[in-house]
């Protein structure tokens, strides 16, 4: 892999809708909010408020959603001209590919999750924060993380339902910064506007799952970026699979309660089950809903990348979480976001 392929990280000090032929390039990004300063945002968002807040699930798919999404991906797939092999087999095949080693685990694949006992306010947790929003008259929080300039990057399920519909945007989003047990050390930062991918924005869970990436462009506060308060995470494209990640969250639903931030470790098990191209991938983990849209950090502690974000899970298999894969089309939604203007 080129050195293009990565972006180092920093401790710092119109809305439309999409078409069937959604490319690499393609991001909706939606109408602008009237929030612009913490002292707005600490109106709308009180502290009571965020402690009522409810967790954004985790996307959770029965076996039957499961063959309905692959399903629903069938036109596309069968465009594509399949290979063969020589119709002369003159010298023995080389070993099977069923005999070849292969990475991964089968369930439960093995995972390690803590409760971080850092200093949330040490670098990289301050880039790590907890996202409020709300949708249809209800308040839910989500994760996400500094990713550089102005920008935060999260699940698209916590930036817009997939209804391919302008009531679909999240409203009055907020990320918190290494909030913990209700406080934001480095205030309440109101997001201006949000991006996500156009193939989350149509189709949702029906056909958008492997890109179920989006994030937003914060304000400025007091004349300074939210890189420049809390530096940012580096991001990595176009890797292997066969990676191991940090996962961040703040799960608020059971046995968590969204107060303090969680940190799964674990490795690459197996690809994503729903059809698409290219396949989520999937890790041992058992953070809960609101941990929605946390990193999945590749190299922790060196450059800190963002190669993954908590998306969904199978219902039957609480013990794993799927990320999409991070490869062209995250790389156009992290381009699009760094160019954001606050």
């Amino acid at each position: 892999m080129s050195n293009d392929d990565v972006i180092a990280g920093n401790p710092g000090d119109a809305q439309s809708a999409a078409d069937d032929s959604a490319g690499p390039d393609d991001n909706i990004t939606s109408p602008q909010s009237s929030i612009q300063t913490m002292d707005q945002a600490a109106e709308i968002w009180t502290a009571d408020e965020m402690l009522a807040a409810e967790p954004c699930d985790i996307i959770e798919l029965d076996d039957e959603a499961i063959d309905a999404a692959a399903e629903a991906l069938a036109d596309e797939q069968s465009r594509l001209i399949p290979g063969g092999p020589p119709e002369d087999l003159d010298e023995p095949p080389p070993e099977s590919a069923d005999s070849l080693e292969t990475l991964g685990y089968s369930y439960p694949a093995p995972f390690t999750r803590w409760e971080n006992f850092a200093d949330y306010r040490a670098w990289p947790y301050r880039a790590v924060g907890k996202l409020f929003f709300k949708r249809n008259g209800s308040k839910f929080v989500c994760s996400a993380s500094s990713i550089g300039n102005c920008a935060i990057i999260s699940a698209g399920h916590c930036l817009h339902s997939g209804n391919n519909r302008a009531n679909g945007w999240s409203t009055d989003v907020i990320f918190v910064p290494a909030y913990r047990d209700g406080t934001a050390p480095y205030g309440q930062w109101p997001a201006k506007y949000s991006i996500v991918r156009a193939q989350w924005f149509k189709h949702g869970i029906s056909k958008g799952l492997s890109e179920d990436i989006g994030g937003a462009i914060l304000h400025k506060q007091r004349g300074r970026k939210i890189s420049q308060r809390v530096g940012w995470l580096g991001f990595a494209w176009n890797w292997s699979r066969n990676q191991h990640w940090l996962s961040h969250g703040y799960p608020a639903g059971a046995p968590f309660n969204g107060q303090r931030m969680q940190i799964n470790a674990g490795s690459f098990a197996y690809n994503g089950h729903v059809g698409a191209n290219p396949a989520p991938v999937g890790m041992g983990n058992d953070l809960t809903g609101g941990s929605s849209g946390g990193p999945w950090i590749w190299r922790f502690g060196s450059n800190n990348y963002v190669n993954g974000v908590n998306s969904y899970r199978r219902s039957s298999k609480p013990k794993e979480m799927f990320s999409p894969y991070f490869g062209k089309a995250a790389k156009s939604l992290y381009d699009a976001l760094k160019k954001g203007s606050c």
